[in-house]
């Protein structure tokens, strides 16, 4: 029995390009804002008031149930919620609780009622895990193929931006207004994407259907082409910037910078990812794919290259600024490259799944990669870590614009 057309599925002409793209980032400037809060502002804010190491870092512990998110895509897959779309029903149910549990949270005080305040965390990832693989899936479903570069630019660019809210906007918000305020805020923010959700319909069905979870997770990894990818093409081109930037903090603070001169060097170097996400992405969509890869890959290897006066105790404002500007800059074309390549290996029928296991592979590497940095510095000192991290910037470089799709 064929089931009747819904709201969200309707058969419609596909949206003007411009209303898409604003849509998507309208989407994304709350895909990175609960979990930059979580885990970047939230431990700084408990640390500034006394609250001791082991409970902060039982938070960042949670992040390994966050990046293993990609197991609730096939779920995401076949599961129809309501009758608003796959993936926007998905969103339309997960959204107002998120919001509710900022609102609860801002009530409370996350020292005095630092239990509840773990427990309403707890609350909030677990409704991101699947908030966050749904907007990955309607994102493949929004974007036509001719828009995925450009598409891919303003995500990733709402996607940093987002980021940039949760973590030193955040934390800004707190210094002058408190807690209260910032959680309300950031709130606040939520209502935007919610209510672009309650305008739009999802693109109709596509024909096929997602096979079971297991089935659909072993079939990508059983594809050379898709293991391939997520596995050693994703890790080799961007390890060198997850290696650099994991212990940029401390090279900083060892070279005599002050928090507050890191944390406006931080952000002014984020900003200007947002911009490189769009440019791009505006790159990929002229050019394809292979050009881009190959002179965001050179521009790894002397942004890397450019911190190692940094690693070797030397950090003048200027040069110094001007090689984190470039490393953040490399970074954000690298993961918007990614994410246009992702989207193009994604089949409509599993967009959730197809796309969100590569990006969630992304998050895991990042964070493998961060700790061994860490350890590596403590072991042999920054100079051998960023020298590496330069070396690893020249594979790179060489193995992403051989990727082929095809």
């Amino acid at each position: 029995m064929t089931a009747p057309h819904r709201a969200g599925t309707a058969r419609c002409a596909p949206a003007p390009r411009g209303r898409t793209l604003a849509v998507v980032g309208a989407l994304y400037l709350v895909a990175n804002t609960g979990y930059s809060f979580f885990f970047l502002a939230l431990g700084t804010i408990l640390l500034s008031r006394d609250v001791p190491l082991g409970a902060v870092a039982a938070i960042n512990m949670l992040g390994a149930v966050y990046f293993l998110r990609f197991l609730t895509a096939p779920i995401i897959d076949r599961a129809r919620p309501s009758g608003f779309g796959r993936y926007r029903g998905w969103l339309l149910l997960t959204q107002p609780p998120l919001i509710a549990t900022l609102a609860a949270l801002a009530a409370l005080d996350p020292v005095a009622d630092l239990p509840l305040t773990l427990a309403l965390t707890i609350v909030f990832l677990g409704l991101s895990v699947f908030h966050d693989t749904a907007l990955n899936g309607l994102a493949v479903r929004l974007l036509r193929r001719g828009e995925h570069g450009v598409g891919n630019g303003v995500q990733m660019a709402s996607a940093s931006a987002s980021l940039l809210i949760g973590s030193s906007g955040a934390l800004l918000l707190y210094a002058h207004a408190g807690w209260t305020v910032t959680l309300l805020a950031l709130a606040a923010v939520h209502l935007v994407p919610f209510a672009v959700l309650t305008r739009i319909r999802e693109p109709p069905e596509p024909d096929g259907r997602a096979a079971a979870a297991p089935r659909v997770l072993g079939a990508l990894f059983r594809d050379r082409r898709a293991a391939a990818w997520a596995l050693l093409v994703i890790p080799v081109f961007a390890v060198s910037e997850w290696l650099a930037t994991a212990v940029q903090p401390a090279m900083l603070l060892s070279a005599g910078w002050s928090t507050d001169r890191i944390a406006l060097a931080t952000s002014a170097a984020t900003g200007a990812q947002v911009v490189a996400a769009l440019a791009t992405g505006a790159a990929v969509g002229r050019y394809g794919r292979t050009r881009p890869a190959l002179v965001t890959g050179v521009l790894g290897i002397a942004g890397v290259a450019a911190l190692l006066p940094l690693a070797a105790g030397h950090a003048p404002l200027v040069p110094t600024l001007a090689a984190m500007t470039v490393v953040s800059i490399v970074y954000g074309a690298k993961v918007t490259w990614i994410a246009a390549t992702s989207m193009a290996l994604a089949r409509p029928a599993s967009a959730a799944t197809d796309y969100s296991v590569p990006m969630a592979i992304e998050g895991i590497f990042v964070t493998v990669a961060s700790s061994a940095a860490l350890a590596l510095a403590a072991a042999a000192g920054f100079t051998w870590t960023v020298a590496l991290a330069a070396v690893l910037a020249v594979a790179g470089a060489v193995v992403a614009p051989r990727w082929r799709t095809t």
